[in-house]
Formats: structure tokens, C-alpha cells, sequence
């Protein structure tokens, strides 16, 4: 089973391209990132959240070093942490952190790595998917949920709302069905105290940089 950030990074990208969509705005994408990290950890049952914070339950290696990474940034600022300051924590990482989950990636066979160099000339590395068969998988549980009556089991419920936070329904819905289904991603979405923690912190950014509410 993929992790919950690694899902959202697959969703993320361009099938052509093998780069993160223009469609994602790049703090939006940080913020999912950093709120998958924290929900597997609530899956886990290494934190506790509530409509306000975080709480730190169980700090004991999980054997996962990208979730015992964030389980120590957790910890560095106390055992209970308000959802915007925790998120904005990860949030100074993700670049790091969206980096890792693509070397992930490509170490499960899911996306193969290629460097666009050209003689000297140092250029990017992409991300195209091997067969796709991940990344369908996700878009299909999300479409099945969004577009039938059908009840989101808890993991599901996590990954629509990570796809409201950073955008990406026209990675996953054509535009004749956007204007159907908005509403029910958005209830759905609000399903989740992290996912509600997402949208707080974006809409603080506006005000303040991520590094005040990181370190507030």
C-alpha cells in the first residue's frame, strides 16, 4: 500500500511530462505533503488530532524514515502542537520531503527517473510513470467516491481532502463534471481535522510568510 503523500505526489503529476502539473500551485502541493505525512501518522495512531492541534502520542521509530523524520519535527516543539504551526513545520521541508517520495517511487518500480542533461548543461530530472497502473488506481477511488453515492471508507475520505487542499480536481475530473461534484469534495474534505488544518494555514500564508507560522 502507497503512503497517503506518495498518492497525492502521483496525482500531482504530468502523465506527459513526468513534472509536478502547472495545475498545483507549488505551497499547495507542500501543504498536502505535509498534511499526508501527519494524517499516516494519525492512521497509525502515533498522533492524536482534534479541530485545533496535534498530539503527539507515540515517538518510538515507526521503521518509515520520512514518518519518524516528522514524528522528531513533531516532537521538537512540544508533545501538543496547533495544526497550522505543525503543518507549517513540514511544510519548510516539503521540497526535501516531495524529492524523497519521488526516489520512492521510482525505488517501487512506479515511476522511472530520467535526467534531461544535454552535453554540459545541467538540466531536470522527470518523473514519468512506468505503466500507470498506480496512479489509476488512485484516480479511480476518487472518481468512484466522488461521482456515486458510494460512503468513503476513512483512507479515502484522506485522499479526496488532500486533493481539495492542493487542487488537483482537474487532474482527476474532466471540466463537464467539475461544476457537479464540487460540492461533495468539499464536504468530504471537510471530513478530516488535518485536511481542516490545510486549509487554515493556506489561508494564513496570505497574511504571514510560512516561516512566521512555523515559528509562531
Amino acid at each position: 500500500m502507497l503512503r497517503f503523500a506518495e498518492e497525492i505526489v502521483l496525482l500531482a503529476l504530468n502523465d506527459e511530462t513526468g513534472r509536478i502539473s502547472r495545475n498545483v500551485p507549488e505551497q499547495s502541493l507542500e501543504a498536502a505533503i505535509a498534511g499526508a505525512l501527519l494524517m499516516e501518522l494519525d492512521f497509525m495512531n502515533r498522533i492524536d488530532s482534534d479541530p485545533e492541534s496535534i498530539t503527539l502520542v507515540k515517538s518510538d521509530p515507526t521503521g518509515d524514515p520520512l514518518l519518524d523524520e516528522t514524528i522528531s519535527i513533531l516532537g521538537s516543539v512540544g508533545d501538543k502542537t496547533p495544526i497550522t504551526k505543525a503543518l507549517a513545520k513540514l511544510m519548510l521541508r516539503a521540497d526535501e520531503f516531495e524529492g524523497r517520495l519521488l526516489a520512492a517511487l521510482v525505488h517501487k518500480g512506479i515511476l522511472q527517473e530520467k535526467d534531461k542533461s544535454f552535453l554540459w548543461i545541467k538540466g531536470e530530472r522527470t518523473y514519468p510513470a512506468i505503466d500507470g497502473r498506480e496512479e489509476s488506481e488512485v484516480r479511480t477511488r476518487i472518481r468512484m467516491i466522488i461521482l456515486t453515492d458510494t460512503i468513503p471508507d476513512p483512507r479515502d475520505v484522506v485522499i479526496v481532502a488532500l486533493m481539495e487542499s492542493c487542487r488537483l480536481h482537474r487532474n482527476v475530473f474532466i471540466h463537464e463534471e467539475l461544476a457537479s461534484c464540487r460540492k461533495r469534495i468539499a464536504e468530504i474534505g471537510k471530513m478530516d481535522f488535518i485536511a481542516q488544518g490545510i486549509q487554515q494555514v493556506m489561508e494564513f500564508k496570505e497574511k504571514q510568510p510560512i516561516e512566521e507560522i512555523a515559528h509562531a
